[in-house]
């Protein structure tokens, strides 16, 4: 079930902004900025040609494509700032983080800890301001993690995590790691 709790959320839910509201910001995050249609002139989705709920999806969900495709793998903290909000909320494992310079935090560890840590979109469905994610992780584990220092052992990882955008960054997420598969893998809880 769908929450408004804010004013902004439910003129969005009702059709009345176009994505143009949304500034350079989205278009450099969406990479629509300065498209050019097939008669050479520039275009731009807004709600206007396509139905608002839909088009917030799909702008959504290539900001999440370009997210998982340039700045998961790229490393690149710079980068950070065109998709993610300065005032992210991150909900995981029953914690909430917030900001920024925190996410890119739990980022850094999570590397430091899988050097080599690879992430593979599965599969990814948009509605809204909501893109969902169903993703592979995999990564030698050569660092501290959750309590656990390095093994050397390799791990696999199927998880999800839910993201809610504005303005074209994203501002939530809420991901459901596999923690018992990775520690099981790492040895550090039996296998059942």
């Amino acid at each position: 079930m769908r929450r408004y709790t804010r004013p902004a959320a439910v003129v969005t839910a009702l059709g009345a902004l176009s994505l143009a509201a949304f500034g350079a910001g989205a278009a450099d995050a969406t990479g629509t900025a300065d498209r050019k249609t097939g008669s050479g002139s520039p275009s731009r989705v807004t709600a206007d040609s396509v139905s608002w709920n839909h088009g917030t999806a799909q702008v959504n969900k290539r900001i999440i494509e370009r997210y998982t495709s340039e700045y998961l793998p790229g490393r690149d903290p710079a980068l950070a700032s065109k998709f993610v909000s300065p005032d992210i909320v991150v909900h995981s494992g029953g914690q909430t983080w917030q900001g920024r310079d925190t996410y890119l935090g739990i980022v850094a560890a999570n590397l430091t800890a899988f050097p080599d840590l690879k992430w593979t979109v599965q599969d990814m469905r948009a509605e809204g301001d909501t893109v969902a994610v169903r993703y592979t992780m995999t990564g030698t584990h050569e660092g501290p993690f959750a309590g656990v220092e390095a093994t050397g052992k390799a791990i696999r990882s199927e998880s999800m995590a839910f993201y809610r955008l504005s303005h074209g960054k994203i501002v939530e997420e809420r991901a459901q790691l596999d923690m018992l598969g990775i520690l099981r893998q790492m040895g550090a809880i039996p296998a059942a």
